[in-house]
């Protein structure tokens, strides 16, 4: 009898076990994810802009619930759970990503124009003589503006010129350079000043000179960037030499300051015109015989030709036997007379037989 019970009570249990495993439910496979799909396809940012693109996973019940994004240029685009930054002018591809799935969107980043807000220059005036240059430098606010290129101009081309902000001026006057960025301008007030004239040298301080003769002087004027070297030229005393543009003319005897100028300093040069001396004299006859009543002409030649007194004075030994007057010699009587022509302190003779 207890065997039997045993025997019953095992089959009990084992049907209760057979019940219990019929009974559990199967397991469930993960459910994958079919699609990503993104709210924004395309993006047009400027740079500096930011926006958010939010991922939906297809099915809403997928295992995976997550998105890992992407961006396949992060120096355009940077991408941090969805939120998308412009860093830089170009084009880059953001993803997000599921599982094996993934959707994209296009981002194109723009320039985003910054407008200058004001321009100044490091000089707001500036003293210069004519051939000097100065750099004026332009600072264009804020910093990042779109477009900072600076346009340059002078108010008179004549008196200073401006390239790139480098200045030069050219005459004496007052220009202002203007340097522009977009609408807005700062200005320097450049003043040319004369370069005035330190001193004037002669390439002679004195010359001695006969009458005819001629020299020419050169005149030099410091500094070399002097604003006006024109010399002027000047004499003391135009009858003994005269100039003319550092030219020199001898005219007679006698000594004249010449006096060149520029600005208001001033050179001289003493010019001594000196005398040429008769070097010798001649007769055109050394004797003449004649009758009491005839006459003859005797001519004088005086050298040299450039002689400064060429004057001839005449003279006879016995003017009762011959006088002569301008060197017309009449025979008066019977006898000998010593006919004479000097000049300078020269002389020549010529013996009259009547």
């Amino acid at each position: 009898m207890k065997k039997l019970v045993g025997i019953l009570s095992y089959t009990i249990v084992l049907l209760g076990l057979l019940l219990t495993i019929g009974s559990c439910e199967k397991p469930v496979a993960p459910i994958p994810v079919s699609s990503v799909s993104l709210n924004q396809s395309s993006l047009s940012l400027k740079l500096g802009e930011e926006q958010t693109l939010i991922a939906t996973i297809f099915p809403k019940d997928a295992a995976i619930s997550t998105v890992s994004w992407s961006s396949s240029d992060q120096n355009v685009a940077s991408v941090v759970n969805g939120q998308v930054k412009a860093v830089g002018v170009g084009t880059a591809t953001i993803t997000a990503r599921a599982d094996d799935k993934s959707a994209t969107c296009k981002v194109v980043v723009t320039p985003s124009f910054v407008t200058v807000s004001a321009i100044s220059l490091d000089k707001t005036s500036a003293q210069l003589k004519a051939g000097e240059s100065v750099t004026l430098t332009a600072t264009v606010n804020p910093s990042d503006a779109t477009d900072k290129t600076v346009a340059w101009s002078t108010s008179d081309a004549t008196v200073a010129t401006v390239s790139n902000g480098v200045v030069t001026a050219l005459k004496v006057g007052t220009a202002t350079i203007t340097a522009k960025a977009g609408e807005k301008t700062a200005t320097c007030t450049v003043t040319v000043v004369a370069t005035p004239v330190t001193s004037v040298t002669l390439s002679k301080t004195t010359a001695q000179l006969k009458a005819g003769e001629t020299v020419t002087l050169t005149a030099t004027v410091n500094p070399s960037d002097a604003t006006d070297k024109t010399v002027t030229w000047s004499t003391s005393d135009a009858t003994v030499a005269s100039v003319s543009n550092g030219v020199v003319t001898a005219i007679k005897v006698g000594t004249a300051t010449i006096t060149a100028k520029a600005g208001d300093k001033t050179a001289t040069c003493t010019v001594t015109v000196v005398a040429t001396p008769v070097t010798s004299v001649t007769l055109s006859k050394t004797s003449a015989q004649l009758k009491a009543g005839e006459s003859v002409t005797l001519t004088a030649t005086v050298n040299p030709s450039d002689a400064t007194d060429k004057t001839v004075t005449w003279s006879t030994s016995d003017a009762t036997v011959a006088s002569v007057s301008n060197g017309v010699v009449t025979a008066l009587k019977v006898g000998t007379a010593t006919i004479t022509a000097k000049a300078g302190d020269k002389s020549a003779t010529c013996t009259v037989t009547v």
